[in-house]
């Protein structure tokens, strides 16, 4: 059987985008989509039967980045498995927050709440080398995916640690304090659209702030004097997030639209 004859099988009887078939074919193969374009090999039975399990997983809702096992996500190449939240471009407008509050000599402490792979931390990390970033979260799973994606991706100033928030962190202060905490309210319909990814970092109770707000409350504790909080939050909660900041005494509140246009982050200073 030659090569060319089931690659084409691939593409005509599944409704995955090509993109998709690619990087599956290409994760059983282990090669990358420029190997692919060039590969002149015979497809091994046993390879045949993983790609086709394989779409048959994707076609059923699962989602691509757990079939690989790996998600990209700003300049880093994450490892994810079901223990882990997949990352979004929508969270990268929290590094981008980050980077222009910050200059590349920046040394300041900086604390990721809920780091689930690491993505946040170490897209922070690796952008600003001399700062020292900690990383919290209360599932070990997490953590231990996260330190593995921190030496996938060769970033040395992080540290991972397990914490329920604020916990585990005693006094320690930091400069910047991020976060994309549970924020989907638990009866939200969309959810089912989310069934392979874990719902204790999806959800929260009151309507989805309960974490947030408590994060706002608890953050203030732990920032340095001018220090920032900068938190994601769903399309229609930024209002209730910014009053609540207010609430709390944080000065300069404002909220950031994605590229969607879509207010998906809101800040504030203490």
């Amino acid at each position: 059987m030659s090569t060319h004859q089931p690659l084409k099988y691939f593409y005509q009887n599944t409704k995955l985008e090509k993109r998709e078939i690619d990087l599956v074919i290409c994760h059983v193969l282990k090669i990358n989509t420029a190997e692919l374009f060039i590969w002149n090999k015979q497809l091994e039975e046993s390879q045949m039967n993983q790609i086709l399990e394989f779409i048959k997983q994707r076609e059923n809702g699962k989602p691509l980045a757990y079939i690989t096992g790996h998600k990209e996500f700003w300049t880093l190449d994450l490892i994810v498995n079901e223990h882990t939240l997949i990352p979004r471009p929508e969270t990268e407008l929290i590094i981008e927050t980050v980077l222009e509050l910050t200059d590349d000599s920046f040394g300041g402490n900086i604390l990721d709440l809920g780091t689930g792979t690491g993505a946040i931390a170490l897209s922070i990390a690796k952008e600003r080398p001399h700062s020292q970033v900690t990383a919290i979260d209360f599932s070990n799973d997490c953590v231990e995916i996260a330190r593995k994606n921190q030496i996938h991706n060769q970033v040395h100033n992080a540290k991972f640690l397990q914490s329920n928030w604020f916990s585990n962190l005693d006094n320690k202060q930091f400069d910047i304090i991020v976060s994309n905490p549970p924020y989907v309210e638990e009866n939200d319909p969309h959810l089912q659209d989310l069934k392979y990814e874990p719902i204790t970092a999806l959800t929260s109770p009151n309507q989805g702030f309960k974490d947030l707000f408590q994060i706002i409350s608890e953050a203030r504790n732990h920032l340095k004097p001018n220090g920032y909080l900068i938190l994601e939050h769903g399309y229609n909660q930024h209002q209730r997030v910014a009053d609540y900041m207010h609430k709390n005494n944080y000065s300069d509140v404002k909220t950031l639209k994605d590229l969607a246009l879509i207010p998906r982050v809101t800040m504030g200073r203490v």
